[in-house]
């Protein structure tokens, strides 16, 4: 994947469409887009395999709904965060149809939003988010987390395991936060 994304950078500063001194940048949304596409090919079906379709969507756009804004733990290389995504969704879709009491997913949705809230958002050395940008970032995270616990209380009554994908979705990027607020991951 650095590889292919070497050669993106590389073709596009050759034929001028960006600037020499915006390489660095062009390489990193390059990698970041082809994981993303990458990420989405190979969890969504991973997902579906273990709850269908729809709840590894809910889980899938959930989690990138919310970490988009609030950061997190970063594995050092894209291969890293593929394999930890994997492993996340795997064990969290998993929970999502093993609990016994659909009133567990209510509590993990709160717990793991009020987290979110408190905690992110986190800053990333790629991103150098000055202390403004991220004091600006504060006010998106509480209405995406709103956003996101609106969703779940809706579908809970539709089918409660979809529910439960978004509810353990929002745990695991509660989870990432508090890891990385610790300092573990790309820091």
């Amino acid at each position: 994947m650095e590889n292919l994304a070497e050669k993106i950078t590389i073709f596009l500063a050759a034929h001028n469409y960006i600037a020499e001194d915006k390489k660095d940048w062009c390489h990193y949304v390059v990698i970041k887009f082809l994981m993303s596409v990458l990420s989405l090919c190979l969890l969504i079906p991973i997902g579906s395999l273990v709850v269908g379709w729809i709840g590894s969507i809910l889980y899938t756009f959930t989690f990138r709904f919310l970490r988009a804004r609030t950061g997190g733990y970063h594995a050092k290389t894209p291969h890293g965060c593929l394999i930890t995504s994997v492993i996340l969704q795997i064990l969290f879709l998993s929970l999502s149809i093993c609990m016994p009491d659909a009133s567990l997913f209510i509590f993990v949705a709160i717990i793991s939003g009020l987290s979110i809230a408190l905690i992110g958002p986190v800053n990333h050395p790629e991103l150098h988010l000055s202390s403004a940008e991220m004091s600006a970032l504060r006010p998106r995270i509480y209405l995406r987390v709103a956003f996101i616990l609106i969703a779940f209380s809706l579908i809970l009554f539709v089918n409660p395991i979809w529910a439960g994908c978004i509810a353990f979705s929002t745990f695991s990027v509660a989870l990432l936060l508090a890891f990385s607020a610790y300092g573990f991951g790309v820091q």
